[in-house]
């Protein structure tokens, strides 16, 4: 069984003093004590496994033995979305974080519903390193400002692949495999962005300025998907069709 697995600001150090959030859940939630091993994580690939040396009730030192680097899995996921009303934004960085997303990116288009605070972006943040507990990851996803749709396109030739998510026109939309031509076109690529449109859908403006920055429609099926299921799955799609593998 794995190491329970907490959060740490830095894990290269010999001692590490949990935050006092992280030290209850150690001591209260899961019930370790002096002795016990856990393995530590600060969101940008390093790991540390030790053993708790000390504690009171509310707070615990760990012992490290050992520390380890993972580097971000490949390709590295940029989604721009524009994001859904309350909660179902929690939905969506959660499921992302566990499906290995490098980066979720607030984006503000013609029908958007929701713009993102810094708070909101801070609490995402708390939601994307517990998913990475969970999950059994080292890294967390960025979260930048959000950004108009201009500014996005701005930065897609920074990209190996670009693509668009659009809801399903007929019955020859082609399937998700195949719009991404499975793992093939994926196999040599380092970085992926994706374009995810609001409830409303993209103006047809919108579509012909993403698909002229270079953008590669892919449809999602043949259901209409809300925002975050639309993302989760083109993230689901990236990490599990291509063979995920690791880069520096």
């Amino acid at each position: 069984m794995a190491d329970p697995r907490f959060y740490a600001e830095r894990c290269d150090t010999e001692r590490i003093v949990l935050a006092a959030h992280e030290a209850r859940h150690a001591l209260k939630s899961r019930r370790l004590s002096v002795g016990d091993p856990v393995a530590l994580i600060d969101g940008r690939g390093t790991e540390a496994f030790g053993r708790i040396a000390s504690a009171t009730s509310s707070t615990a030192e760990v012992a490290v033995e050992r520390v380890a680097h993972q580097p971000r899995p490949r390709p590295t996921l940029t989604l721009w979305v524009a994001m859904p009303k309350g909660p179902r934004q929690d939905v969506l960085i959660e499921k992302c974080c566990e499906l290995g997303t490098g980066v979720v990116c607030p984006l503000r288009s013609a029908r958007s519903v929701a713009d993102v605070s810094d708070h909101r972006r801070a609490k995402w943040r708390r939601t994307a390193i517990e998913a990475a507990k969970q999950s059994g990851q080292c890294w967390v996803p960025d979260f930048p400002a959000s950004v108009d749709l201009g500014q996005a396109l701005a930065e897609c030739t920074r990209f190996d692949r670009v693509l668009l998510a659009v809801s399903p026109s007929g019955r020859d939309d082609p399937p998700p495999a195949s719009a991404l031509g499975l793992s093939a076109d994926l196999r040599n690529v380092s970085s992926v962005a994706a374009f995810v449109g609001p409830e409303g859908g993209w103006t047809d403006d919108e579509v012909a300025a993403i698909r002229n920055a270079g953008a590669r429609t892919i449809h999602l099926g043949p259901n209409t998907l809300r925002i975050e299921t639309a993302a989760i799955l083109l993230a689901g799609l990236i990490h599990t069709l291509h063979p995920i593998h690791y880069g520096s």
